[in-house]
């Protein structure tokens, strides 16, 4: 079963920022903690850390085929994801961001050894152009990621719920946009995309059970494809505290090939994705904010079809 099938939330989730109020007293103040997929595009202030904590819980209740058909899952299977991003500005421009995670997966009244590691993501990323004084403006951004694999993706041959990892050691590159508007009423809504390309890895070694579909006893490598996600989300601020989101997520894996040290060779074909998450965020103050929703997916080929309710606390220090 290729990668994607198994750990079904991407734990390098990047932190949004908290605060886009501006210091103008003529201009209203908005308060957003960013969307719940699409990476924040402004930079921290230099020597500001950031850490929003996501919990996670996915569903998936059935399986879309090579002709983008869904089939339903019986029984379904169920996950639990912590993942914690940790942004830190080291300067106005450039900001890096550590995202750590842990999974624990039950199917058919089997479940994960506990809470596991998961894959580990690390982000650089450098903001281009700058928002004016009020917060209007495009704002642009590029980054590069790391995929570190801290994951389990293989040896499991006496508990397969065990694999957390991919073993990808996958690099991306990462565009990013934004732009606010101020709206009548003291109401402002704010626009953000991303366009993600990650290209193929190095060979991911396995031995045995994994998540790509081998057996007990097999030794071999593993190839996987490049891959890409584009996203566009919304942000529409009612007042200072309560903030609709609105984000659409599209992505694709190239095609897996798995080759056995014996000769032996499979091939997954490539895998598609399309998902919408609706969300609301609430603001305690500019430093704290809260944001809840569902990622729920609409379209898809030879990939899970899921339903995602996640909870996410943006904090500023």
């Amino acid at each position: 079963m290729p990668t994607d099938h198994v750990v079904r939330a991407v734990p390098a989730m990047a932190a949004a920022i908290a605060l886009a109020s501006v210091p103008v007293s003529a201009t209203p103040t908005a308060n957003f903690t960013g969307p719940l997929v699409t990476p924040a595009v402004n930079t921290l202030p230099t020597g500001i850390f950031n850490i929003q904590p996501y919990l996670i819980h996915t569903r998936t209740h059935g399986v879309y085929d090579n002709a983008r058909h869904r089939k339903d899952a019986n029984p379904p299977s169920r996950q639990w994801q912590v993942v914690l991003p940790m942004t830190y500005g080291i300067t106005e421009r450039l900001a890096i961001q550590l995202t750590p995670a842990a999974v624990r997966t039950s199917e058919r009244g089997r479940h994960t050894d506990g809470l596991r590691l998961a894959d580990t993501g690390l982000r650089l990323q450098q903001r281009l152009t700058a928002p004016a004084a009020d917060g209007t403006g495009w704002v642009t951004a590029v980054a590069v990621a790391r995929n570190v694999p801290t994951g389990r993706h293989h040896r499991l041959d006496t508990q397969p719920l065990n694999a957390t990892g991919t073993g990808a050691a996958r690099s991306s590159i990462t565009f990013g946009a934004q732009r606010l508007y101020w709206l009548d009423g003291g109401r402002a809504l704010r626009w953000r995309g991303q366009l993600l390309w990650s290209p193929t890895p190095p060979a991911i070694r396995v031995r045995g059970t994994s998540v790509y579909g081998t057996v007990r006893g097999f030794r071999g490598h593993v190839h996987a494809g490049s891959a890409w996600q584009a996203t566009l989300a919304a942000e529409y601020a009612l007042d200072p505290r309560w903030v609709l989101v609105g984000e659409a997520i599209g992505s694709r894996q190239g095609i897996v090939r798995v080759h056995g040290d014996d000769r032996t060779s499979v091939r997954h074909a490539p895998s598609e994705a399309f998902s919408l998450a609706p969300a609301v965020e609430y603001h305690f103050n500019t430093s704290i904010g809260l944001i809840a929703g569902v990622q729920f997916t609409l379209a898809g080929r030879n990939q899970s079809a899921d339903v995602t309710p996640q909870v996410a606390l943006n904090m500023l220090f």
